[in-house]
């Protein structure tokens, strides 16, 4: 897979997780959330620290692929997996609980 799609895929997959994860709270409040570290993260800084949390570790992800992938581009695509992973398991337990 190109490197460019799989940081696209990566990115919707969060953005998956994210939108799942503001509609699931809307409905069920906070406690439907099952990480604690998004759990505290919300009750001292909100949506906008979830969202600031969410885009700077798939920022990391999608930055060290792209460091990674000219010499280790399988590393960087485990890596990418991994992160799709992420994003899909966490969407799909948000949507699970609506």
């Amino acid at each position: 897979m190109p490197l460019p799609l799989a940081l696209g895929v990566l990115a919707l997959a969060h953005v998956f997780d994210w939108a799942s994860f503001l509609v699931m709270i809307a409905r069920h409040g906070l406690g439907a959330e099952a990480n604690p570290i998004v759990v505290t993260l919300f009750e001292e800084t909100g949506v906008p620290g979830v969202t600031l949390a969410k885009l700077a570790t798939v920022a990391f992800a999608a930055v060290l692929a792209v460091f990674l992938a000219p010499k280790r581009r399988r590393m960087a695509m485990v890596l990418l997996t991994f992160g799709v992973a992420a994003g899909l398991v966490g969407g799909f337990s948000n949507i699970a609980t609506l």
